[in-house]
């Protein structure tokens, strides 16, 4: 197992989850939000084969509409 932030929230996964994994052991919905890791934006084409690492930072950012 290895130990993840996800939005500043310790979670432990185990070794070589990707993101795609991450958002469905969490059953967080990938529609209308954008992830990053360690502060770099992570493009949805990359979720299903971005493995994360022990210590690893994930911001999940949900879309919004305003005016």
């Amino acid at each position: 197992m290895i130990n993840i932030k996800v939005n500043n929230q310790n979670h432990k996964f185990k070794v070589n989850s990707t993101l795609d994994q991450v958002l469905d052991m969490l059953d967080i919905s990938p529609q209308g939000i954008a992830l990053a890791v360690n502060q770099d934006i992570i493009t949805k084409a990359l979720w299903k084969t971005y493995t994360l690492t022990e210590g690893d930072s994930v911001l999940i950012i949900t879309a919004t509409q305003g005016g």
